[in-house]
């Protein structure tokens, strides 16, 4: 019974999906293989997948296509397992105080992840009482102004998982 609920979803899905033509965004330092958005578009109407709430939006004045030359055309097959694979289009980092914490060998005090969607970034840090939360962790360590950033080591979501399980006693927590 299952089997035939699953293939009657992806029949579903495949007809849908006949009406698009499926795009990566790929703006510099990005590959086709792990793009910065994922775009469709049925004759003059564009949509973005939202990596958010996992749901396409319709493009419009505010948040219109991006410019044609960042845009990769994809098979409708490909942008599926692209929109299937959520962990793909996060980042994640160990967050230290700061980098004499680092230097010195001390272990981090938190995992932060960063969520590019289309219609914004989205920071947030695994806090205290056991959830994400928006975090500005992740501007202050980019952006070269603030005087004592905090220091962030990026990490894979498996050891992001393993930080967290072992800070925090949770398991799960990158689920998306």
């Amino acid at each position: 019974m299952e089997t035939r609920v699953a293939e009657a979803a992806a029949e579903r899905r495949r007809r849908e999906n006949e009406r698009y033509a499926f795009f990566a965004e790929v703006p510099e330092g990005f590959t086709a293989e792990r793009p910065d958005g994922l775009w469709r578009r049925a004759g003059d109407d564009w949509e973005y997948l939202s990596l958010l709430d996992w749901e396409w939006h319709a493009a419009d004045a505010e948040l219109p296509p991006p410019p044609e030359e960042t845009l990769r055309e994809v098979p409708a097959d490909r942008a599926d397992a692209l929109a299937a694979d959520r962990q793909g289009w996060v980042t994640y980092w160990a967050r230290y105080a700061d980098e004499n914490d680092w230097r010195a060998g001390e272990g981090p005090v938190t995992v932060v992840r960063r969520r590019r969607s289309p219609e914004r970034l989205y920071d947030e840090a695994y806090g205290v009482r056991d959830g994400w939360a928006p975090t500005a962790s992740v501007y202050a360590f980019l952006d070269a102004r603030p005087s004592n950033p905090p220091h962030l080591v990026g990490i894979d979501v498996q050891e992001a998982e393993r930080l967290l399980r072992s800070l925090r006693g949770v398991t799960g927590a990158t689920e998306l």
